[in-house]
């Protein structure tokens, strides 16, 4: 029987197939990584054990005892993913991976009600798909993609309710934006921008001080207040000092970076566009051509799109501090452009494509389960080797000494691996260093045992002195975990 392509449940099969596997497959093979995914793994395996649902900790870090570097929803989450599916790095990924997933399905779903046309929501899907930077933050314990979830979802309620005009429908971009705050903090606010600027721009000036737009900024507003009061009440004003002060303010102004002249600060004004270039390719490039076509067509919904990539781009602008995937806050529009382009360039030989990628995705489908194909790069494996035997052979109240030049990423990987604090330590690096190796000298000869991590390279400049003092327990990859007794 022929295959009827332009059947729309093909074309989510596919995507379904793709996504799902992508997502999902071989999660377990690699371990998380510093400081980021081990950190907030273990600060949502916290809340399981101290019951605290209303303050995140960060175990056996002192500096960060109470964590408000991010609102909780996404910690909130996790728990309960753990407590479902039990505690590994396999299930600390997957609400980031559950998120990454649906961010792949709500494109789909954009790209075919901007456009009414299923092939281009399913080219919108697979530029998605396609990218593997974008699969690569999303297969992590990151909250990335929960971020770009809820603003992919605020959008798609506004394209609704400005084709349908169904006004009522901005409620639920403010729903979208609230969870996205209390997922990530204020860079969800940007769908309210958006719905500002698409009426300013489409001369409806009378949507601006619409009751529902307005009542949906509200809600947006309200919603994190659900948080913050029982804060205030119970924990006094740690959340605005440490998650608006300390951690919002502090990003805005560059998170202590000082510009040395007038050319580093514009370069940090154009920090994303080498990076849009180049770590977004090839579709930062053929999503041009997309923008060009839309605004010489005058395709006002497809503004909607264009709206939302100047406004997350010029949003992370103006902040002193940046990173390279704050443009995946964009990223599913972008792809939609290019799902629209697409349909142009591949229109004559769709059907061929579309049973390609079918083919493609179930052969995809079958690697996945069948072989031992990887997807993430292995960096770390000493901590999960080392796991048990630290736990069995280390006493609970006992710290492991480790080079203060590593200190974030041992006070993310040692906490969830080992479930062990840390002491932070400059390791003597040369024989001129006496004041460092005589204090080093006194640590290890303490009566009481001490347990210390060191790379092999920095264990071959120790002293010879030093180098006596310590008992090699385990070699592992490039460690050395060691101790004075």
């Amino acid at each position: 029987m022929k295959m009827q392509v332009k059947n729309k449940y093909i074309y989510l099969t596919i995507i379904i197939f793709f996504s799902f596997f992508g997502m999902f497959g071989k999660l377990s093979v690699a371990e998380l990584q510093p400081l980021g995914s081990a950190a907030h793994a273990a600060i949502s395996r916290e809340i399981l054990r101290t019951k605290d649902w209303l303050t995140l900790h960060w175990p056996h870090c002192e500096e960060f005892k109470d964590f408000y570097q991010f609102p909780p929803l996404f910690f909130w989450f996790q728990a309960i993913c753990f407590k479902i599916f039990g505690i590994s790095d396999a299930t600390a990924k997957y609400v980031s991976s559950f998120f990454g997933f649906l961010v792949i399905i709500l494109t789909f779903f954009i790209g075919k009600i901007i456009s009414d046309n299923d092939y281009i929501g399913f080219l919108s899907a697979m530029s998605l798909i396609l990218h593997p930077y974008f699969f690569k933050h999303a297969r992590k314990c990151e909250l990335e993609t929960g971020l770009i979830f809820f603003i992919s979802l605020g959008i798609l309620f506004f394209i609704l309710a400005e084709k349908y005009n169904k006004q009522w429908l901005l409620i639920f971009c403010g729903i979208s934006s609230g969870l996205g705050f209390l997922y990530k903090g204020p860079p969800a606010y940007c769908v309210a921008a958006i719905i500002f600027f698409y009426y300013t721009i489409t001369k409806q000036y009378k949507k601006i001080f619409g009751k529902y737009y307005i009542f949906s900024i509200l809600i947006a507003l309200l919603l994190p207040l659900l948080w913050f009061i029982p804060q205030l009440i119970y924990k006094g004003n740690a959340v605005i000092e440490k998650f608006w002060g300390k951690q919002i303010l502090w990003s805005i102004k560059g998170r202590g970076v000082n510009y040395k002249n007038f050319f580093e600060r514009i370069r940090n004004y154009t920090f994303f566009l080498p990076i849009f270039f180049s770590y977004y390719l090839p579709w930062s490039i053929t999503g041009i051509f997309g923008v060009i076509k839309i605004i010489k067509e005058k395709l006002k919904y497809f503004y909607i799109l264009i709206i939302w990539v100047l406004i997350v781009w010029l949003g992370f602008t103006i902040p002193g501090y940046k990173d390279d995937y704050y443009l995946l806050a964009f990223w599913p529009g972008w792809c939609v452009i290019n799902g629209y382009i697409f349909s142009f360039w591949s229109n004559n030989f769709k059907e061929k494509l579309t049973k390609i990628f079918l083919i493609l995705s179930i052969i995809f489908s079958l690697l996945v389960i069948f072989t031992p194909i990887k997807f993430d790069k292995i960096r770390n494996p000493e901590f999960r080797i080392l796991k048990e035997y630290v736990r069995q052979k280390i006493p609970e109240n006992k710290k492991i000494i480790i080079n203060s030049k590593y200190y974030y990423d041992m006070v993310a990987l040692i906490p969830w691996y080992w479930d062990r604090g840390i002491i932070s330590f400059n390791f003597p690096q040369n024989y001129q260093e006496t004041e460092l190796i005589e204090n080093f000298l006194n640590i290890l000869s303490n009566e009481e045992q001490k347990f210390i991590l060191i790379k092999k390279d920095e264990f071959n400049l120790l002293t010879e002195k030093i180098k006596q003092k310590l008992f090699i327990l385990k070699d592992e990859g490039k460690y050395y975990l060691c101790t004075n007794k």
